[in-house]
């Protein structure tokens, strides 16, 4: 069947938040030298989870406040953040999907305003995208599929006649269990977690290879 729509994750797959994220709580754990749980972290990315990052700093060093330790993280990622910018073979691929004709969207288990202020950053207008599904549109996020659902919804387009660009093994899922043929790109953080089987094909970045070989790729697969 045709293609129709791709689909893009945003952290981690449009721009790499995760990789400054973990080294945002890397060094703030490391300043009061305690081991940073990055096993456990790495759990909730691509998802949101009721495990709480600050939790082993509080219970180690009991004179410590989350809320002190959530403005310092906050602060050590900003500076992070600075300079980054968008990941790899992105824009040709939002480029290449317009010439195409393709609807392009993004699904992203965050809120709006994260997506926003951080498309923002990177130089990213928000009308390249044909609709922007996000944590405040859905009942439930990543691996839940809602979130993809709800974007076939809005194009009227049937599962197989889209595509997905996922990082993340949770968003991989939500993608798999929308029925949506998924191709991971996996950034720093989480080219080690393990994926589902299903996924139609893992790249190391969009530069290996250009979106119309990819969907002919794709295409071939079903």
């Amino acid at each position: 069947m045709t293609t129709k729509a791709i689909i893009f994750d945003f952290d981690g797959l449009i721009f790499d938040t995760e990789t400054c994220e973990l080294k945002s709580f890397e060094q703030l754990y490391e300043k009061y030298g305690v081991s940073f749980p990055k096993e456990e972290w790495l759990k909730l990315v691509g998802t949101i989870s009721t495990y709480d990052p600050y939790e082993t700093l509080t219970k180690t060093l009991s004179q410590l406040k989350k809320k002190d330790l959530m403005a310092e993280r906050d602060a050590l990622f900003e500076k992070i953040v600075e300079g980054e910018t968008v990941r790899e073979g992105v824009k040709e691929y939002i480029e290449r999907g317009k010439e195409l004709g393709l609807k392009i969207a993004i699904a992203s288990s965050s809120s709006r305003r994260w997506i926003e202020k951080y498309l923002g950053i990177i130089g990213l207008d928000t009308t390249l995208f044909d609709v922007i599904c996000t944590s405040d549109d859905v009942e439930n996020v990543k691996p839940d599929p809602e979130l993809y659902e709800k974007v076939l919804s809005h194009f009227g387009i049937e599962p197989n006649e889209a595509i997905v660009f996922e990082d993340s093994a949770n968003g991989s899922l939500a993608a798999i269990r929308a029925n949506i043929p998924c191709v991971i790109v996996p950034n720093e953080v989480t080219k080690g977690l393990i994926f589902d089987e299903r996924v139609a094909l893992r790249l190391n970045s969009k530069k290996d290879m250009e979106l119309d070989r990819v969907i002919e790729f794709v295409s071939a697969r079903q």
